[in-house]
């Protein structure tokens, strides 16, 4: 059964790859030829027909098929995407009525990052849903595949990497400063709503297990594109609630651009604190964290700053850089 589900996947993923947008297959005799405009509609006939026993491989396939589709039928696109997401739910739904995935309680005082240029005027918390499955299996290679990983995401946006890891079945927690993302019910916050939240990561903010009450420690932390939005003031205090909330021998993984973000019309500026490497390395030393370069990652490996997201840079263009980074203490240590 799953071998005939498998090799009809692939049949959809050849057809949808074509460039050309037609393609001569053959299903149940009757089908030989599929026309641009109906490409949308059979792909959500077979997707549908097998969606209850592969559902997981069905998610999967979206990345791909979504691309390929889009330039035909916009709204089979969203259809399309409607079942994926509604099956992907359920299936998270069931992980926490069996116990198999633990639900966070954040605490804190501070709901939504009120004064950030972000929430005012949000832009990346609307367009940035980060996937990269490269980047999930360099983070599982660094912690030698341990089960039930521990990530928290600050910053999260669409919460797509928070996602792509509870597939995987992991324990992610993603932290967003701007409302937008829950208002709008972007990316996956319709389809993860207990593992994605809205508080102000420079000020104090709790996590625990819902069920013994007990705080999380994360494995490991990560920032997309988020530092340099962040004040130079409330660098310390991010890092600070980064400290408590990482698990001993835990890594921080960051992308940061160095380069003026800003609207020559309107003259706000997301980027607060535009600075160089050099800086950015000997602050978070400041601040008890030091740069290690033994970990898996290549150029090309990391969730942003890698051509790997939507309006990404590229290591080669010289705007910024990544960074994985260890409590100072237990390096020396």
């Amino acid at each position: 059964m799953l071998g005939t589900i498998a090799r009809g996947l692939r049949t959809v993923a050849r057809f949808a790859a074509d460039p050309l947008g037609r393609r001569q297959i053959t299903r149940q005799a009757h089908l030989t030829r599929v026309a641009t405009h109906d490409r949308a509609v059979w792909l959500q006939q077979v997707l549908t027909e097998h969606a209850e026993a592969t559902h997981k491989l069905v998610v999967e396939q979206a990345e791909r098929t979504r691309t390929a589709v889009a330039g035909g039928d916009e709204w089979k696109v969203q259809e399309l995407e409607t079942l994926l997401r509604f099956l992907r739910k359920k299936e998270y739904l069931n992980a926490i009525l069996t116990g198999e995935l633990a639900v966070p309680v954040l605490q804190t005082r501070h709901p939504v990052a009120a004064d950030s240029v972000d929430t005012i005027h949000p832009r990346g918390a609307k367009q940035d849903n980060s996937i990269c499955l490269r980047f999930n299996q360099r983070l599982y290679q660094l912690f030698n595949h341990k089960p039930q990983l521990k990530l928290l995401d600050l910053g999260c946006a669409g919460g797509g990497l928070v996602r792509t890891l509870i597939d995987d079945g992991h324990f992610a927690v993603g932290l967003e400063g701007s409302d937008y993302p829950k208002l709008y019910q972007f990316g996956e916050w319709g389809t993860i709503p207990n593992h994605l939240f809205t508080c102000d990561i420079t000020k104090p903010y709790t996590l625990t297990n819902q069920a013994t009450g007990e705080p999380i420690r994360f494995d490991c932390v990560t920032a997309w594109e988020v530092m340099e939005h962040i004040p130079e003031d409330r660098i310390a205090p991010l890092m600070g609630n980064i400290d408590r909330h990482l698990a001993p021998g835990g890594w921080v993984l960051f992308s940061i651009a160095t380069f003026l973000d800003y609207s020559p019309t309107t003259g706000v500026a997301w980027h607060r604190t535009v600075k160089p490497r050099a800086w950015w390395e000997e602050t978070f030393a400041e601040l008890g964290f030091l740069v290690c370069t033994d970990h898996p990652f290549g150029p090309y490996d990391w969730l942003r700053g890698s051509g790997n997201g939507r309006y990404d840079w590229k290591p080669e263009d010289g705007v910024g850089f990544q960074i994985a980074l260890r409590r100072a203490s237990e390096v020396r240590a």
